[in-house]
């Protein structure tokens, strides 16, 4: 989102701009999804276990896939979540998921003027504050799939690269792919 914003007031400083599973590609709250207020993102970010981030990522960032090497970064955030600065962190992560929830950028995505590579994996099922939403709503939400194609059409002359078994990570999941996915897209050379 805050590559969008950036290439949206100052398009004459970038080359490209690349967007790899961005947030913000459907309007949560106009869909249904209940509004939280920072106080209450607070509260359910504090002290959040790895084992609770490990499933979230697992679901989400992995596509229902875990790997060993995932795991650095799920002990990184619940590191935070249970150091010194763990208010901090969670407060930071509250103001983070409002702004998200607040200011999706799906409406001024065809105000972008830079040229864009949208990389998405398909298996990406990110939908902020969905787990609040009634089923039939939360049903509607996160399908990354159709959000890229629709983000691709709003972007003029943007470039959509898919990656059909990747969730919201795929520079993580499968780097070799996404690496070469990302050089070609920009229209440089594998090295």
């Amino acid at each position: 989102m805050l590559a969008i914003r950036y290439a949206l007031m100052y398009p004459q400083d970038l080359a490209h701009l690349v967007l790899v599973d961005p947030i913000g590609l459907e309007d949560w709250q106009q869909k249904g999804v209940p509004y939280r207020t920072v106080d209450e993102w607070y509260a359910s970010e504090r002290g959040k276990t790895a084992a609770q981030i490990r499933a979230y990522e697992k679901r989400v960032y992995y596509a229902n896939e875990w790997r060993p090497d995932y795991e650095r970064w799920a002990q990184m955030l619940a590191g935070m979540s249970r150091g010194e600065g763990r208010d901090r962190v969670a407060w930071n992560s509250a103001l983070l998921y409002d702004m998200i929830f607040t200011q999706p950028v799906v409406h001024n995505l065809h105000d972008l003027k830079v040229p864009t590579l949208l990389m998405i994996g398909d298996k990406d099922i990110t939908a902020i504050g969905s787990d609040t939403a009634p089923p039939p709503i939360r049903a509607t939400l996160g399908h990354y799939p159709q959000l890229g194609r629709d983000a691709a059409a709003a972007i003029p002359g943007a470039k959509l690269v898919e990656f059909p078994q990747l969730g919201h990570s795929p520079q993580m999941q499968d780097p070799v792919a996404f690496h070469a996915a990302l050089l070609d897209g920009l229209g440089e050379p594998a090295h």
